[in-house]
């Protein structure tokens, strides 16, 4: 008897440390589309770690809340910085007129933005896809404070 409730004890001290664990520290979720191929295939699983206060770090893959009604939970790459301005010229980003280098996606010489500005408490994002067309479904100015976790380990739970 004593052992049935020291085991149901360990039992439900691993349950509590799990909901801890995905309640308050990270978040899993499935990619759903294409936006982030070569680098996360669709319907791979992905852990993130939760962010209260998201201190943006160029090349972070984050996912954040959109500002539509209702909001979307998108994944996407921060390429500038509060502070910095960013362009697209023949598909190359550029961050304060010096090309980015980007090895995790192709280029498309399609994609021109003009400089924009990014303001404080904004990052600007956008996806690793580059083979589709630029509109704004796929990149744009984030406010850190809808940023809900950074990625931490990504792969395959099915086959």
């Amino acid at each position: 008897m004593r052992r049935r409730w020291k085991y149901w004890v360990v039992v439900l001290l691993v349950a509590a440390a799990l909901v801890f664990l995905l309640k308050f520290v990270v978040r899993p979720s499935v990619i759903v589309g294409t936006s982030m191929t070569p680098t996360l295939q669709p319907w791979e699983l992905c852990l993130l770690r939760r962010v209260r206060e998201y201190e943006p770090r160029r090349g972070d893959i984050v996912m954040f809340r959109s500002a539509d009604d209702p909001p979307l939970h998108l994944i996407k790459r921060v390429l500038a910085l509060p502070g910095e301005t960013v362009a697209i010229a023949k598909g190359v980003v550029l961050i304060n007129g010096v090309p980015l280098t980007e090895p995790y996606t192709t280029l498309n010489p399609m994609w021109q933005m003009p400089a924009t500005n990014v303001p404080a408490g904004k990052v600007f994002v956008l996806g690793d896809n580059r083979a589709v067309e630029l509109d704004e479904t796929v990149h744009g100015l984030v406010a850190t404070r809808l940023v809900l976790g950074r990625l931490l380990w990504h792969g395959r739970w099915r086959k």
